[in-house]
């Protein structure tokens, strides 16, 4: 058998095979059947220690916000409702 890491355009590993038959591509690069893969990055000539960026923080999802609005409580839930009246009776002059 023959293992290859799998890498993408910048070196880093993203997978990793085991094939039949020995492969020469330029994304895949032999390893041993002991290397762990993990946070590695091929430079060219050999692995380095690679340390991964953080994911960015995603936006909530319409699902989300449905979600946090449904578990308000009853109370705030009112309060929300008296809010949007006085304003709209401030902006229509019936109070001040």
């Amino acid at each position: 058998m023959y293992r290859y890491a799998v890498i993408d355009e910048d070196g880093v590993i993203i997978g990793h095979s085991q094939l039949s038959g020995e492969v020469h591509k330029k994304n895949l690069i032999p390893i041993d059947a002991d290397f762990d893969t993990t946070n590695k990055k091929w430079n060219g000539t050999s692995w380095e220690r690679y340390t991964p960026p953080e994911p960015p923080e995603q936006e909530p999802t319409q699902l989300d916000r449905m979600e946090a609005q449904l578990n308000k409580s009853q109370d705030e839930l009112r309060q929300e409702g008296a809010d949007m009246v006085m304003e709209e009776m401030q902006k229509r002059g019936l109070i001040v």
